[in-house]
């Protein structure tokens, strides 16, 4: 996840937020004081869209020889908007179908 930081001071620790009823983050910079807004919803890495769809993807680990085991479930959203897949990790692709 990105780090936040302060557009008018760069500071990243000194920040406090409030979210509002429609979903956006009230950011105070408690360095300086400036005060801004950020939009706290999940939006696809290839489109921007918020349409989005929660779906976990297995992570699978080495076992003996060519086997491998399951290991736990990855978080993952695909996009209805533009068919991407997996659109919040940095292997974000379009969908083939």
């Amino acid at each position: 996840m990105p780090e936040i930081a302060c557009p008018s001071c760069g500071e990243q620790d000194r920040l406090r937020g409030v979210t509002t009823a429609d979903g956006v983050v009230q950011i105070v910079c408690e360095a300086c004081d400036a005060t801004w807004e950020r939009d706290a919803r999940t939006r696809c890495r290839l489109c921007g869209s918020d349409d989005l769809k929660y779906v976990p993807r297995p992570l699978w680990e080495r076992g003996r020889g060519e086997q491998r085991t399951p290991a736990g479930k990855r978080h993952a959203w695909d996009c209805y908007a533009c068919g991407g897949r997996d659109v919040m990790s940095a292997n974000a692709h379009r969908g083939t179908g």
